[in-house]
């Protein structure tokens, strides 16, 4: 009698505690250890509940389409083994980190596993077969709720694990330099870089020589990918820019006292809160550089 209404205090503790089917709890339940197990369409098991001063245990929950709650439907002390997920609680987006899945066994010790990962929302990143996990840059901060199942004696355990990827602000910042200076003039240029709306703006300044040099090639260059940036806006009377090819400045100035051009550019295909170049491929000379770190 004892053992009978043990377990009905317990199925009560569990249907308060994860289900709100009660006002009160009998005892207090411990749920940071516990995992599930899936046994049919309607029906799951939790393994390993912590219930202080009696044990662990596996409870069976079935659905109940009258009340419209998972009903506990069977309570027996923990025997099997439940898969376990360690590794950071935190990442910063654009970050990299390394999860991993280990069995604990019905003896309390860990064996090592290979675990199926998934990770939702999937704009939080990517996760390989080997748990490597790879931030997506976000606007705000984002819970990543990772699922790893295993198949262990004909029935697939699973557990969860939650990682918050933090947004980093990045800071706006200003480069500027000489993209070009040789026989034929000297191109000035000043970039406004504003990592959180992905825009460059520009200020390029014929300093010395024919107002034409104003006219060429403008690329963003970040490691190994070079981009010629398709969507830019123009912002003076001084020139007129229209794209060729990817994205070129051919510039017509408006007077030779005016070797001003203010336009700019989106390049969507590189990180402007990481290092990268601008390169200019003038009318004439070499091309030219500014790197913005």
């Amino acid at each position: 009698m004892k053992a009978t209404t043990q377990l009905k205090a317990i199925c009560a503790a569990i249907a308060a505690t994860t289900l709100s089917m009660s006002a009160s709890a009998a005892i207090d339940i411990d749920l940071t250890q516990s995992g599930y197990q899936t046994d049919a369409v309607d029906t799951f098991t939790v393994k390993r509940l912590k219930v202080p001063g009696a044990g662990e245990w596996d409870v069976t929950f079935k659905w109940d389409p009258q009340s419209l709650h998972f009903v506990p439907q069977a309570v027996a002390a923990s025997t099997a083994a439940q898969l376990q997920i360690s590794g950071p609680t935190t990442v910063s987006e654009a970050g990299t980190i390394t999860l991993s899945a280990a069995v604990r066994n019905a003896d309390g010790s860990t064996t090592p596993t290979v675990a199926v990962w998934s990770v939702v929302p999937a704009s939080a990143g990517t996760i390989t077969p080997q748990g490597v996990f790879l931030a997506a840059s976000q606007t705000a901060d984002v819970n990543a709720v990772f699922t790893a199942s295993v198949l262990l004696q004909g029935k697939t355990i699973t557990s969860t694990y939650t990682v918050k990827v933090a947004n980093v602000s990045a800071a706006s910042r200003t480069c500027a330099g000489a993209l070009a200076n040789n026989a034929n003039g000297m191109l000035l240029a000043d970039f406004g870089v504003n990592p959180e709306t992905q825009k460059v703006t520009m200020l390029l300044t014929a300093a010395s020589g024919n107002p034409g040099f104003l006219s060429g090639s403008f690329f963003f260059v970040q490691g190994t990918t070079s981009v010629a940036v398709s969507q830019y806006t123009y912002d003076a009377g001084t020139a007129l820019f229209t794209p060729q090819g990817g994205w070129s400045g051919v510039g017509t100035i408006a007077s030779p006292t005016q070797k001003q051009a203010v336009f700019s550019a989106f390049p969507s295909s590189i990180n402007l809160a990481q290092p990268f170049q601008i390169r200019y491929a003038g009318i004439a000379g070499a091309p030219g550089t500014i790197a913005c770190n």
